[in-house]
This record gives structure tokens, sequence and C-alpha cells, in this order.
């Protein structure tokens, strides 16, 4: 049993020999020098005195070689570097590690070398590949939905006036929302805000008697995240509107984007003006807003409604992806 007194050099030793982790010493050129027997063990390495001396990244593939020539550069200056690298094991096993690089000083001070901890993360690595193929299934089953509506849609409208109008209307905005699943297709963890914002609004500004304007210069990067929270916020802005404000009645509405005054955040502003003066600030049952709010407060955002007699000015505030 480890007690404090018992926390000599010998010991921390034997500890660091039976951590789980893959341990290794590495000197100042970075040469291997140690490899724990836990992580000799996971690196499939039967012998390591083939290996002792040798250059650490060139044992790495050819790819991640210079990353990890970075990473005890950055150590060297910084005190600690972390990343995240695929190197198979000495058997050819495939593996993902999680690495994080120290540098260690002698007692004078001196650089002495670097211990290197390297984790196994192949599982975790594997099941967030399978998400992501998980997600653009889904993503293309959404769309192929959104396709089979709109066919649904022009069916029943054949031949009859009012439906055909009612169809076009509901097409165009169906259309707009697949299309924003597409900004993110293949590989793709960003989007560009002024691109998003432009699809999610397009059905809406040719609405009769409604003009839309988007104020979004410069370039913005937004990861999935954000912009879901975006979509969902326009989207029920929008909805409201086509029922009680502008789009439906006719006025006109302002969306704006731009970066806080910190720029830490991305702030968007809706602000309408509709030809009907505002009847009501709520009513009975009402959850979309409600639900938008906990949605931002959730990603760390800020959603707030100033009531105006000719409409509202909603305003997000979203931390950016750091």
């Amino acid at each position: 049993m480890l007690s404090k007194a018992e926390l000599s050099p010998e010991s921390l030793s034997l500890v660091i020999e039976q951590s789980t982790d893959c341990v290794k010493l590495v000197d100042p050129q970075g040469n291997l020098l140690w490899i724990n027997p836990n992580g000799l063990c996971a690196m499939e390495i039967d012998n390591f005195e083939l290996l002792s001396g040798r250059e650490w990244a060139a044992l790495w593939p050819e790819d991640a070689q210079p990353v990890i020539r970075d990473a005890l550069a950055s150590a060297s200056s910084a005190g600690v570097a972390r990343l995240e690298a695929f190197c198979p094991t000495a058997k050819g096993t495939p593996r993902w590690w999680e690495v994080s690089v120290s540098a260690v000083r002698g007692p004078d001070g001196e650089p002495a070398g670097y211990i290197s901890v390297s984790r196994d993360v192949s599982q975790l690595h594997a099941d967030q590949e399978a998400l992501k193929i998980l997600l653009s299934e889904m993503r293309h089953r959404l769309k192929n939905s959104f396709a089979m509506v709109c066919a649904m849609l022009r069916t029943v409208a054949r031949g009859n006036a009012a439906n055909t109008e009612f169809a076009i209307d509901m097409v165009a905005r169906i259309s707009a929302l697949a299309t924003a699943q597409t900004l993110f297709d293949g590989e793709a963890e960003e989007t560009d805000l002024h691109a998003l914002l432009s699809t999610l609004i397009l059905p809406f500004r040719t609405a009769q008697d409604t003009k839309v304007v988007l104020d979004c210069p410069g370039r913005h990067e937004i990861n999935r995240r954000e912009a879901d929270v975006i979509s969902l916020v326009v989207g029920e802005l929008t909805v409201n509107s086509t029922k009680h404000g502008a789009i439906g009645h006719g006025g006109t509405i302002a969306l704006s984007a731009m970066a806080g005054g910190d720029d830490a955040h991305h702030v968007i502003i809706w602000q309408e003006q509709s030809v009907r003066p505002v009847a009501a600030t709520s009513r009975s049952g009402g959850q979309g807003l409600t639900l938008i709010e906990r949605i931002c407060a959730a990603r760390g955002g800020t959603f707030g409604i100033d009531w105006q007699d000719s409409g509202l000015v909603a305003t997000l505030s979203l931390p950016k992806a750091a």
C-alpha cells in the first residue's frame, strides 16, 4: 500500500513502470531512451533494444514525423505539447494515439530530455468515424425526404391554381432547408455564416410585399454546432413572421451579423417592421421562443427580444468556437 512516506524516487519509478499508458523517455536530441513495460505491450514491441537510441519521430508514419518533431520543439519552449496521430504497432496493428510531450530539466535547470505519455484512443476514433458516417447517412436521407415532400406537394397541387401557389411557396422553403444541409457535405467542419444566412432567408426574399435585407460583411467561419443554433433561431423567427409579422403581412426585415465587441461572439440581429401593428407579444401554448432561449443558453449564448410597435428586434449572441 502506497503512503506519503514511501514516495521515494524508486517507488515513483515503479509507478511509472506500471502505468497502463505508454510512457517513454526521450533524450534532448529526440532519441528513445526507455519505454515502460505496458507501453511495450501496447506497441507490440518484443525487444526494446532494437529501438533504443533511435529517433522517436522516425518510428512514426512519414506524415506524422513532422508533427512529432514539432511537438518536441514546442515542449522544449512551452513545457508541454499535445497531439493526436495515427501510428501502427510494431506488428502492424492500426492504432490512434493521444500523446502528451513534456520537457524534463535536470537539477541545474538545463534540458535533460522529454517524457511522453501515449494513450490508445483507437476505439474512440473508430466511434467518431462511425458517428460521422451515421450523420452523413442521416443528412442524405433528410435531403431525400425533402425531395419527396416537394414532389408530393407538386402532385397534390397539380391542376388547382390555389394549391399550386401554396405548393410553389412551400417547395421554395423546403428547398432552402435542403440546401442548408449541403453546406456541411463531406468532411467540411466549417462554413461561412453569410452563406448559411443567405440560404435560410432566400425563399422569404421573394415573399409578397416583404423586403428582406441581409448585412453580413466579411467572412465569419462557423462550425456545425454554431450553424445548428443559428438555423434554429432564424427558422423560428421566419415561422413566426410568416404567421404574425412582416413575411405574412408585408413590411421589411433587416438581418445583420457581425463580431461582438470582444470579437469572441457572433452577434446576429433580426429587426422586423410589419405593416400590421403588433397585437400581442406572446400567445397561450407558444413554446418556440422559449425553446430557442434554452438552446442558446445550452451553447453558452444569449437570445433576447425587444418588442416595438411595428415588430420585434431579436438578438442572438453566440460564443465563437475556440
